[in-house]
C-alpha cells in the first residue's frame, strides 16, 4: 500500500539508503550503517504514512534533495527533539522545535530544508490528498482534506502552533508504543489529529519569519561563536560586523538555535568539552583553556552546573 508516497523517499533521499522491512514497517536507514539518522515508517491507510524521523545530519544536502510532486502532498510534522526549518516563498524561513506542531502543503513549504542543531527526533505524516479524501470520508464522514489543503493555501501553505497543553494531549504517548500496538495506535492517533484539526481554525501562532539574509547571518554568527572558542565576543562586535541590530540578531538568533545566543555558546562550550573529556588525550586544565575558562575552578563550577558531575568524575 503506498508505493507512491514511499517514491517519495526514494525520489529526495539522495545519500545512500537500505530499506528493512519486518512486517507493516519499513525503516529507512539514511547513510552508511545509520550515519545520518533513520525513518521508521508505517503505511496507516490508503494515502497516508507516518514516518518517525531520528535524524543527525550536518549538512542537509549530504543526504536529501528539494522536488516538485505532481500530487497534493499535505505534511504534519511534530518536534520531540531538536530544530526543524522549512523554506517558505522565495526568501523566507521558519524555524520550529520541541513540542511545536506545523501543517503545510509540501510544494509550497520545502520540508527539508535544515536542522540547525544537527539532530532531529520528530515524526512526519505524509498525506496524498487527493487518495487519502474518499477513504477518510468513509471513517470521518464530515471531515474534507481537499477543503484543509485548500485553507493552508490561503495560509501561505502552511500552519504552525506552538507547543501547548492541547497539542500534547493529542500527540500522547506517540513516541513510546509498545511495538505490538504501534500500527493500530498511530491509526488511531492520526485520526484523532485530523478530528483535532477538524475543528480548530487554521491560524498561525506566533511565529518570526526570517530573511535568507538574516538566516544567513545567524549561520555566520554561529561560525564567529565557534571557530575560536576562547575569544571573547559580544552582541555589539557582531550586530556592527553583520550590519544587524543587536534586538534584531537576539531575536534571530534564538528563532534558529532555540537559545539566545550566550546560552547558547556556553552550552556548545560545555558539550565540546565532554567530547574532550572522553577522548582523554587532554588536561582538564588544557581543556578548560580551549573551552574559554580563565581558570580550572570556574571550569569545573560551570560544568557541574551544565552535566550534574565534575569534569574528573565524568572521565571516571
Amino acid at each position: 500500500m503506498n508505493e507512491c508516497l514511499y517514491k517519495f523517499f526514494n525520489q529526495v533521499i539522495q545519500s545512500d539508503f537500505i530499506i528493512e522491512e519486518d512486517g507493516s514497517k519499513k525503516t529507512i536507514v539514511l547513510g552508511e550503517n545509520g550515519e545520518y539518522g533513520t525513518m521508521e515508517t508505517y503505511s496507516l491507510f490508503p494515502g497516508i504514512v507516518i514516518a518517525y524521523m531520528d535524524m543527525h545530519i550536518e549538512n542537509m544536502e549530504d543526504v536529501f534533495i528539494e522536488k516538485k510532486f505532481d500530487i497534493r502532498l499535505l505534511q504534519i510534522n511534530h518536534c520531540c527533539e531538536g530544530r526543524y526549518a522549512y523554506s517558505i516563498g522565495e526568501d523566507k524561513m521558519i524555524y520550529f522545535g520541541k513540542g511545536d506542531l506545523c501543517v503545510s502543503i509540501y510544494d509550497l513549504t520545502k520540508s527539508i530544508s535544515d536542522f540547525p542543531l544537527g539532530y532531529y527526533n520528530g515524526f512526519q505524516i505524509l498525506i496524498d490528498v487527493d487518495v487519502a479524501n474518499d477513504h477518510l470520508k468513509q471513517i470521518i464522514s464530515f471531515f474534507d482534506l481537499i477543503d484543509m489543503y485548500n485553507e493552508l493555501e490561503r495560509s501561505q501553505g502552511y500552519v504552525l502552533v506552538r507547543a501547548n497543553k492541547r497539542i500534547g494531549h493529542v500527540i500522547g504517548e506517540l513516541y513510546s508504543v509498545d511495538n505490538r500496538i504501534k500500527e493500530s495506535y498511530f491509526k488511531i492517533k492520526c485520526l484523532e489529529l485530523l478530528l483535532f484539526f477538524s475543528i480548530a481554525h487554521l491560524e498561525n501562532t506566533s511565529n518570526i519569519q526570517l530573511s535568507k539574509s538574516q538566516a544567513e547571518i545567524v549561520e555566520n554568527v554561529r561560525l564567529d561563536l565557534t571557530c575560536n572558542l576562547e575569544s571573547q565576543i559580544t552582541i555589539d562586535q557582531l550586530a556592527e560586523k553583520y550590519g544587524i541590530s543587536k534586538t534584531t540578531l537576539k531575536n534571530c538568533f534564538k528563532e534558529v538555535y532555540g537559545k539566545p545566543i550566550f546560552k547558547w555558546r556556553k552550552e556548545y562550550k560545555l558539550d565540546y568539552a565532554c567530547r574532550l573529556i572522553e577522548e582523554d588525550e587532554l588536561t582538564i586544565t588544557e581543556i578548560s583553556k580551549i573551552v574559554g575558562y580563565s581558570s580550572p575552578s570556574k571550569f569545573t563550577q560551570a560544568f557541574k552546573d551544565y552535566v550534574g558531575c565534575t569534569p574528573t568524575e565524568y572521565r571516571g
